[in-house]
């Protein structure tokens, strides 16, 4: 009898886990945690669009007379707005409607030293041609559809900082964030101010 217990506790001995695997295996989840915090704290603060952050916060892409442009006439624009409380630089960040796959196909970039102050707003004109210029760096130069489509805000890493799906639109009438963080329709567009919805 004496001989099976010592075999059985010869048994358990041999198939439980030395003390430090286990402190190892601790560890290692710890430092993974940590890791994992880590990314999204670093992710919040240089993309803060998953709380809250920069924004499209206003679209037309039909403008008749809603809007003139002092040099381009009625061009079709995209409103961005910094809701945070914090500056956010977009130096190299870059905006298009076009998407053709992993790596992205970028239209647009926006100048380098291009700060967006907390609570302010930077409007894009989306003009065709030759686009951006000295006298004006913030022409796309490329157009809006009418018929809708989807707007993507992109980082000079290639990582996204928004996106928004743009229905079709009628002449003069723009695409703006509620406050409640929905989007509407409203008669009364307002480039680079507080949307309006009467």
């Amino acid at each position: 009898m004496e001989q099976i217990t010592d075999e059985l506790s010869f048994e358990n001995e041999f198939q439980r886990p030395p003390a430090r695997l286990k402190h190892r295996g601790l560890i290692l989840v710890l430092l993974a945690v940590v890791l994992a915090a880590g990314v999204i704290v670093a992710g919040i603060l240089l993309f803060p669009n998953a709380s809250g952050g920069i924004v499209i916060n206003e679209v037309m892409t039909s403008n008749h007379g809603a809007y003139t442009h002092p040099d381009y006439g009625t061009v079709d624009w995209v409103e961005l707005y910094n809701p945070t409380e914090k500056d956010f630089d977009l130096s190299g960040c870059g905006f298009t409607d076009s998407i053709k796959d992993v790596k992205r196909t970028i239209r647009y970039h926006i100048p380098d030293g291009t700060i967006l102050p907390a609570g302010g707003y930077l409007v894009l004109y989306c003009t065709g041609g030759t686009g951006a210029t000295d006298d004006d760096p913030f022409c796309t130069g490329f157009h809006l559809s009418a018929e809708g489509e989807t707007l993507f805000l992109i980082s000079e890493s290639n990582v996204e900082i928004a996106e928004l799906i743009v229905p079709p639109l009628d002449s003069d009438v723009s695409y703006a964030r509620t406050e409640s963080g929905d989007y509407a329709v409203t008669a009364y567009p307002t480039p680079g101010g507080k949307n309006r919805f009467a």
